[in-house]
């Protein structure tokens, strides 16, 4: 018996969904859950996720990030070509690695998710927008990264992958009312700055303060300490504390005709490698091809260093055009540049070995791990130095660090894999005794999408007296939530694990893929968690140890076990110092 005909539908616009047959959703992120009247009322169904057997996710983004590799090298030569320029791969490496490694991650989810879904089943038709005239390409690669979460962007793109796979005939007729054609704040969103009276004050010591320094200052920016440390470590390198920022980058419009100028060969590859190929010339950030003079002119016009010792930060190396392009002319001027860890899964998670951060700095400090590489520099949490020693409370609540709704930008379907992990939450939740339940606060985190996830809303439909706080100016820091209680679990592995087992926090954590993210050297470490009971594999484990150790939840963390598992991975993955400061002077300064 032939396979029903289904109209395809790849993501949550429902201009561009058929009410009056039977259709297949591309994944679960097409059925927003405050829709469900809608979609539930449909014959439908949901495609097979794309990339989640075991093993799967490990061996894709090996793929990937070596294809990555090779694409920089191609960009490079191109990028030089076209703008006149002789810079290095490391120079473009520092200004477009990690765009350019989201935008391979992101062309290879969507083309193969498609290509199985095709191949699986007996697709009769799909929507698609007239997308002659709206462009994939963002201002800078900040704006990237919500375009890649928005429907009408995925919608086009979908298109496109359809059109260069052929085989299924896109329906264009039900969708005419819908404009495609984005404003320019739209398609070129760039993060916007509140204007306040503490932004005031900091924009006008910025403004004065650069009549302070000196040429040769060290640059030192975003360093993820704590401010006063950040004040105090420069202070100690003998130079008035700076509070560099960059200004917002100016806005180009897309040229259409340009980018047919700029194209990357494909003509030597087929399949996916010719499509991801194909495609990057359409979607490559502004900034890096018609915004170029202009960004390279920003960069080079502003009030920062001369000559600067070093260059050290921990986390504008990622989407701040503007100190990337300045960083890369510097690096090829031979100043030192130091990268600091931003937070967990550094030196442990499988997938993060060539980020650019890694791969580009000189040294590369981190929070006490090497893994035997002499360019990494073990140091110190940086989260926590300077911070006053927090007591847990004895007779205090439970509190459960949630992760945020996924960010569509991973090869595998990450929204599969969210649905089972959200039903571990309330798993969790629901395991746990009526007394103690009372005494729970849920930590959301809101700001990766919620709007889309309705997380909220999910928990008041499912477990309606269970307290939600968020980070909102009327709920409680996280700080707070780690001192009002006796104990802090953790569901996915995050930096605020890094950041109570650092400060002898007593705490918990249960992940759904428990140590598969993990590289080899690292388990090691995470199993003596597992040993001592830090780490748990389900979440009725994690609800029956909270409950086991309720009354008494100290004896447990301050027991010889516990304790020397603690400081056995502290001691690599969450080191304290007495003398933070000093330690880290001593680490930016050696052999210069």
């Amino acid at each position: 018996m032939p396979k029903l005909a289904r109209y395809l539908i790849t993501t949550a616009d429902e201009l561009t969904w058929k009410f009056d047959r039977p259709v297949l959703f591309l994944g679960e992120w097409c059925r927003l859950y405050d829709r469900r009247a809608v979609w539930e009322a449909m014959d439908n169904l949901v495609a097979a996720p794309f990339g989640i057997r075991p093993g799967q996710p490990e061996k894709d983004l090996a793929y990937v990030q070596t294809l990555s590799g090779q694409l920089l090298i191609e960009l490079s030569a191109a990028l030089n070509t076209f703008h006149n320029k002789n810079h290095s791969p490391r120079y473009w490496n520092i200004l477009l690695g990690h765009w350019l490694q989201r935008y391979t991650e992101v062309c290879y989810n969507r083309y193969y998710t498609l290509e199985k879904a095709l191949s699986t089943y007996n697709i009769s038709s799909t929507a698609t927008f007239d997308y002659a005239n709206y462009s994939l390409a963002t201002l800078d690669s900040a704006g990237f990264l919500p375009a890649i979460k928005d429907d009408r962007w995925n919608q086009v793109f979908y298109a496109r992958i359809l059109k260069f796979l052929g085989g299924v005939e896109p329906d264009s007729t039900s969708i005419r009312s819908k404009s495609v054609q984005p404003s320019d704040d739209e398609n070129n969103p760039s993060p916007a700055r509140t204007l306040n009276i503490k932004s005031l004050i900091i924009g006008t010591f910025n403004r004065l303060s650069p009549l302070l320094s000196r040429r040769n200052d060290a640059f030192i920016v975003s360093t993820y300490l704590p401010k006063l440390q950040e004040i105090k470590l420069q202070l100690m390198l003998g130079q008035f504390p700076q509070f560099w920022r960059s200004p917002l980058l100016q806005a180009m419009p897309v040229d259409v005709e340009m980018r047919r100028r700029f194209m990357l060969s494909s003509e030597d590859h087929s399949g996916f490698e010719r499509f991801v190929r194909h495609q990057l010339a359409d979607i490559i950030p502004v900034c890096y091809l018609e915004g170029y003079p202009k960004l390279c002119q920003q960069a080079e016009s502003m009030p920062w260093p001369a000559v600067p010792k070093f260059i050290f930060t921990s986390n504008s190396f990622d989407t701040d055009e503007i100190f990337k392009a300045w960083l890369g002319l510097k690096v090829e001027c031979g100043v030192p540049y130091f990268a600091g860890q931003h937070g967990n899964n550094y030196g442990t998670y499988i997938g993060n070995s060539n980020w650019p951060e890694l791969v580009s700095s000189d040294r590369f400090i981190t929070w006490g791990w090497s893994n035997g590489n002499c360019k990494y520099i073990p140091s110190f949490i940086f989260k926590t130095a300077g911070r006053k020693p927090i007591q847990a409370k004895p007779d205090g609540g439970l509190v459960l660090v949630e992760n945020g709704a996924p960010d569509l930008m991973t090869t595998h379907d990450v929204y599969f894999k969210f649905s089972k992990y959200q039903e571990d939450q309330f798993c969790f939740v629901e395991s746990l005794p009526e007394a103690i339940h009372e005494q729970l606060r849920v930590r959301l985190f809101l700001n990766k999408g919620d709007f889309r996830w309705s997380e909220q809303q999910r928990w008041h439909v499912r477990s309606p007296k269970t307290r939600l706080v968020s980070d909102t100016p009327t709920d409680p820091t996280i700080w707070k939530l780690y001192a009002q209680s006796r104990i802090v679990v953790f569901s996915f592995d995050s930096t605020g694990v890094l950041e109570t087992l650092s400060l002898n926090i007593p705490t918990l954590c249960f992940w759904p893929d428990g140590l598969d993210h993990l590289l080899p050297e690292a388990k090691p470490y995470y199993e003596v968690l597992k040993e001592a009971g830090i780490i748990v594999g389900t979440p009725e484990q994690a609800a029956k140890h909270v409950t086991l150790y309720w009354d008494d939840m100290e004896k447990w963390w301050d027991g010889e076990a516990v304790q020397n598992a603690r400081k056995l991975f502290c001691e690599q993955y969450a080191k304290t110092e007495k003398k933070p400061l000093t330690t880290l002077k001593r680490l930016l300064t050696a052999e210069l």
